[in-house]
C-alpha cells in the first residue's frame, strides 16, 4: 500500500510539472492548456486559419464591407486597426491571458505562420501604415521604425512624423509597439527557465531578431532616452527579450528584439549607461545601439553600433557626385565608390542601410533596389511598398 501511495504521489508530481508551470513577465504561474470559458469568446482566441498578406487582405475587405452597416462606435486608432487588434486577442492577452501557455495559437502564429522572414527589408515610416508593426510582421519584414516625441505631463512617448499631428492617447510607443511586442514574446516564451533561449516574432524563424529603429524627434534627447529605457523597454529587458552589448566581454548578445537609436539621440555613452560604470540598471549591459554614420565611420563605432546608415545623397557627395531623379540607375563609378563605404561597415561587423533613395518612377525604384542588394550588398532596403518588395526578395 505504501509503494502504491508513493507511486501515485510521484505520478501526481510529474503531472503537475509536465507543462503546467509557465513563466510570464518574470512571474512563475500555473496554467492549464484546456479550453476554458474565456476561450469561447471569439474576441479572445479567434484563429481564422489564414496568415500573412492574406490575413491583411481579409481584414481590409471585411472592415470596408461591414463599416456601412455597423452602428458608429468608439474608434481608437482606426476601425481597421482596432478590429485587427481585437481579432488577434491582443487586448485579452494583455489583460487576462497570463495563465495560458499555447504558442501555436499565439499572435505570432496568427500573423506569419506561413511567411518566411525577409531580412533585407526595412519598413520605412512604419508608424504611417494602416497597421503599424503588424503589417510588417505579416510580410516577414525584420526591421521597423518609429519616430518618438516627448509629451508634456506624460511619461509616454508619442509616435508620429510631425508634432502637429500627434495622438498622445492612442498612438504611443507602448500602445503601438512595445506593449504588443511584450505580449507576443510572452506568448511564445512561456517556458520555465529564464536562461532558456528566447524565441522571436517570426514563426518560421524564431531565432531571427527584429530590428527596431527608434527615431528621436524631440530636442531633449536625454529625457527621451530616459522615458524610452525606463518606461517602455524595461519590461522587455526584464524578460530577456532585448539584444545587449556586454560591457565586460565587449560582445553583442542577440535576443528577439534589437533596438537601434537614430535621429537626435544622446551622443554621450554615459547617458546610455545610466551614468553607471556598470551599465544601465547596474547590469554591465547596454540595451540600445546607435545608428552609426555610414558616410563617416570610425573604429570606435563598432563599440556601440550594429548598423550604419546614410542617405544616398550623403554617400554620393563623398563620391564627387550627387543623386538626381533623372538617372535610371547608379553608374559603375558611383557603385564602386559607395561599395567602399558598405565594405568598410561590413569589415566592422555592421549592417548597412541607405535611405533617401528615389522611389519613383517604379522602374527606377526597382532597379535601385536590385543595385543595392546585388551590387552594393546593402543589408536593409528602405521600403514603402512592403507587398511588392517582399515578393522580389
Amino acid at each position: 500500500m505504501i509503494r502504491t501511495f508513493f507511486a501515485g504521489l510521484a505520478l501526481a508530481v510529474a503531472a503537475f510539472w509536465a507543462g503546467t508551470l509557465v513563466q510570464v513577465r518574470g512571474t512563475p504561474i500555473l496554467a492549464t492548456l484546456r479550453k476554458d470559458s474565456r476561450t469561447s469568446d471569439p474576441q479572445f482566441s479567434r484563429n481564422l486559419g489564414i496568415t500573412g498578406p492574406e490575413l491583411l487582405d481579409f481584414f481590409k475587405h471585411q472592415v470596408l464591407t461591414s463599416a456601412s452597416s455597423e452602428k458608429p462606435g468608439k474608434v481608437k486608432v482606426s476601425k481597421l486597426y482596432d478590429t485587427f487588434v481585437k481579432s488577434l486577442s491582443l487586448d485579452a492577452a494583455q489583460k487576462n491571458d497570463e495563465g495560458i501557455c499555447f504558442p501555436e495559437n499565439s499572435m505570432v502564429s496568427k500573423l506569419n505562420r506561413n511567411v518566411n522572414p525577409v531580412s533585407c527589408l526595412h519598413s520605412h515610416n512604419d508608424y504611417w501604415r494602416d497597421l503599424p508593426m503588424f503589417e510588417a510582421l505579416c510580410h516577414g519584414i525584420a526591421s521597423i521604425e518609429a519616430d518618438v516625441w516627448l509629451i508634456d505631463g506624460s511619461s509616454e512617448l508619442a509616435v508620429g512624423h510631425n508634432i502637429a499631428f500627434l495622438d498622445p492617447v492612442h498612438r504611443t510607443l507602448d500602445s503601438l509597439y512595445t506593449g504588443p511586442l511584450l505580449s507576443m514574446l510572452n506568448e511564445v516564451n512561456c517556458h520555465q527557465d529564464e536562461k532558456d533561449h528566447k524565441y522571436g516574432v517570426f514563426y518560421n524563424s524564431p531565432e531571427t531578431s527584429l530590428y527596431f529603429y527608434i527615431d528621436f524627434k524631440s530636442e531633449d534627447s536625454t529625457e527621451t532616452y530616459h522615458r524610452l529605457i525606463y518606461n517602455h523597454l524595461k519590461p522587455l529587458i526584464d524578460m530577456g527579450y532585448v539584444t545587449f552589448f556586454d560591457l565586460e566581454s565587449e560582445e553583442v548578445m542577440w535576443n528577439p528584439l534589437t533596438v537601434v537609436l537614430t535621429g537626435d539621440y544622446p551622443q554621450d555613452l554615459s547617458v546610455l549607461d545610466g551614468h553607471n560604470e556598470d551599465g544601465i540598471f547596474h547590469t554591465n549591459r547596454r540595451f540600445v545601439f546607435l545608428d552609426a554614420p555610414l558616410q563617416n565611420l570610425e573604429a570606435h563605432h563598432a563599440q556601440f553600433s550594429v548598423v550604419a546608415s546614410a542617405s544616398l545623397s550623403q554617400l554620393l557627395s563623398n563620391c564627387s557626385s550627387r543623386a538626381t531623379g533623372q538617372r535610371r540607375a547608379l553608374s559603375s563609378g558611383e557603385l564602386e565608390c559607395i561599395r567602399l563605404f558598405v565594405d568598410a561597415a561590413h569589415s566592422m561587423n555592421l549592417k548597412t542601410r541607405i535611405w533617401g533613395v528615389p522611389g519613383w518612377p517604379n522602374d527606377l525604384k526597382r532597379e535601385l533596389w536590385k543595385q543595392q542588394v546585388n551590387d552594393l550588398q546593402v543589408d536593409f532596403l528602405n521600403i514603402d511598398d512592403l507587398y511588392e518588395a517582399s515578393r522580389l526578395f
